[in-house]
């Protein structure tokens, strides 16, 4: 293999690769970055739990393949100067070189690197970019993390007629109602491969999945990630079939009231009335921060208290400019409502 490409290009490439090669163990062919140059330049990575290939145009002067250690050649790449770098293969050593800087590095045998899934035989779920981008912002922040039932480590895409996109810790509970409609499928995406998805996806990919694979691709990227094999808690149990209050409140006043007072204490104790809402504090004495701001509502009082975090997150990814907080009794779930986006948030008890 031989071929010529600028700096800039490369550098790019190798960045949005590095997070998926294997990093704790430099014996292992997925710590290395695999290049293919034939009609077109293909890079790929994988640790084969998930992985990202991308292809693109340029100056091949001779075909083949190698495989090269993802950290050391970001960190060789990172230290050439700003223009073309050349890369061949001579006796079975990997050189990249540029003027007088010259390295040589050992690579692992081309057909060892693990296989991509191919999109063939999948089911396409067909659904606007955008509004997936939207779906998967919104239940990312309510992912467990580390829980040892790992099925609550990844996000449930709940695919049928009227698809629903479900996330939870534990503490709270994140749904996205959608009338995407595909193939009844229950599968569960891990949180670091959603992380991945929000960082590549790109708007003209197809999304596929079957029970093992979901997959995006476009001409010039795939993105694969395995599936989380378990069955995820019957989320609709936990939606309330009704509600005794439902307020509308101002998105960025109650964000703003919010923020100021967890500045002082996460946990926080939230006082309604017809006319205006509290927020205070709970800390100790020495520490003491309150708050407040004007509204309209049907309840006399209503105290409740929560980790402000929970709903500040739920603020931070909705876009209109009023929002709905559903209430029962203070000491029950409540839920924080934009269109089709729900938080179904667990209180603290004071």
């Amino acid at each position: 293999m031989h071929i010529k490409i600028k700096k800039q290009i490369l550098e790019n490439i190798i960045n949005q690769l590095l997070a998926f090669v294997e990093k704790k163990d430099n014996t292992q062919i997925t710590s290395h970055i695999f290049i293919k140059a034939d009609k077109t330049l293909i890079f790929k990575a994988t640790d084969k739990e998930i992985g990202l290939m991308i292809e693109t145009e340029n100056e091949i002067i001779s075909k083949g393949e190698i495989t090269i250690n993802g950290k050391k050649f970001a960190d060789i790449i990172k230290t050439l100067k700003n223009k073309e770098i050349e890369i061949k293969t001579e006796n079975n050593k990997t050189i990249i070189s540029q003027d007088n800087s010259i390295y040589k590095l050992s690579s692992f045998n081309t057909h060892e690197f693990p296989k991509f899934p191919p999109t063939e035989n999948k089911t396409e779920l067909k659904t606007n970019i955008k509004e997936f981008k939207e779906i998967i912002k919104k239940i990312y922040p309510v992912i467990d993390n580390n829980n040892p039932k790992y099925e609550l480590n990844g996000a449930l895409f709940d695919l049928k007629e009227n698809s629903s996109f479900v996330s939870t810790d534990t503490r709270r509970l994140a749904v996205v109602f959608t009338k995407i409609s595909t193939k009844e499928e229950k599968i569960i995406i891990p949180k670091r491969s959603i992380a991945e998805i929000k960082r590549i996806i790109e708007d003209d990919m197809k999304i596929y999945f079957n029970d093992t694979y979901l997959i995006l691709k476009n001409k010039n990227k795939l993105f694969f990630t395995k599936l989380i094999n378990g069955n995820f808690p019957t989320y609709e149990r936990i939606i309330p079939k009704e509600l005794k209050y439902e307020i509308k409140l101002s998105t960025k006043e109650f964000l703003s009231h919010l923020k100021q007072i967890s500045i002082i204490s996460n946990e926080v104790k939230i006082i309604i009335t017809k006319d205006k809402v509290k927020i205070e504090s709970i800390s100790d004495e020495t520490l003491q921060a309150k708050t407040e701001f004007k509204t309209n509502s049907n309840i006399e009082e209503f105290k409740f208290a929560v980790n402000s975090k929970y709903i500040i997150d739920f603020l931070n990814t909705i876009e209109s400019e009023q929002f709905i907080l559903g209430l029962n009794e203070p000491n029950i779930p409540f839920v924080l409502k934009e269109d089709n986006f729900i938080t179904i948030v667990m209180p603290l008890n004071i």
